[in-house]
């Protein structure tokens, strides 16, 4: 009991010095048999009063579920900015989950205090929309020539920086550093791995859709096909059939023809031998 204590009491004071480092200050604490609650607020840019929810789950194993519950709630309270402490390790499906809602995940690995206090890290700022027009202009350089960093990085994720922003990084004189470096934050390799998932299930998906209207298109054609074939041979068979009806009349007439063209060669014959008969026959008498 003496050691989840001053754990309890560890993380709260982490997370309290997180919040005030981005400028929150500390409303309410609550806590419950499952929660440890940390509710605090600060004043924008825009004089806007923003709020923002710190909790630290009780149950070390932290699911899809709990995640859940935190992004319920902080659509409930309309929060601006809502973190997760877990101490154990998330599932693959409560960071997916954590990623979709929007919740910062501060995990054992990172450390519950402002490291800028410390004097080995260098601080972190961010550069304004105008202040990267210039720094691209002064270098003649693109955005993405710029070195890397992964939002993944202890020092991005305390001062919020996200993918696309430029960091200037200012050197650490006591180690006889001198200057400032830039740094375009990056996706880490965790959320590429979701985004690259959700992306190859929605080609998937969109794949199984067309070859279904694929199959389709061809059953379609497979049912129209016989039809035309049997139709194409009705019309042979018919064709075939009046041929067939055809040839026998024409021999027919043909024939006809000949016969008749005999008789009247035979007539003709007939017609021209009897007189000469009759001639002879009366010499005779």
């Amino acid at each position: 009991m003496k050691e989840q204590l001053a754990k309890e009491q560890r993380i709260a004071s982490g997370v309290k010095e997180i919040l005030e480092f981005r400028g929150f200050k500390i409303t309410t604490i609550n806590e419950d048999d499952e929660f440890l609650d940390v509710y605090a607020e600060k004043i924008g840019q825009d004089d806007e009063k923003k709020t923002a929810l710190a909790r630290f789950p009780k149950n070390p194993q932290v699911g899809v579920k709990t995640i859940r519950i935190l992004g319920k709630l902080q659509a409930e309270e309309e929060l601006d900015e809502a973190l997760l402490i877990a101490e154990a390790p998330l599932t693959h499906y409560a960071k997916k989950e954590s990623v979709k809602l929007g919740i910062e995940i501060i995990s054992s690995s990172n450390p519950l205090f402002n490291i800028f206090e410390h004097e080995l890290v260098p601080y972190h700022t961010k550069l304004s929309n105008k202040e990267i027009r210039l720094f691209l202009i002064n270098y003649q350089i693109a955005k993405h020539q710029i070195p890397k960093i992964s939002e993944s990085d202890p020092a991005v994720k305390a001062i919020q920086a996200k993918p696309g922003d430029v960091l200037r990084i200012v050197r650490n004189p006591i180690l006889g550093e001198q200057g400032a470096y830039y740094r375009v934050v990056i996706k880490s390799a965790s959320r590429l791995r979701f985004t690259e998932t959700s992306s190859k299930k929605k080609k998937t998906a969109a794949k199984k859709t067309s070859t279904k209207k694929v199959t389709k298109k061809t059953e379609a054609i497979a049912e129209v096909k016989p039809d035309g074939k049997k139709t194409a041979e009705k019309k042979k068979a018919t064709k075939t059939e009046t041929k067939a009806k055809v040839k026998p009349d024409g021999k027919k007439t043909a024939e006809k023809k000949k016969a008749t063209k005999k008789v009247t060669k035979k007539t003709e014959t007939k017609a021209k031998t009897k007189p000469a008969e009759k001639k002879a026959s009366a010499k005779k008498k």
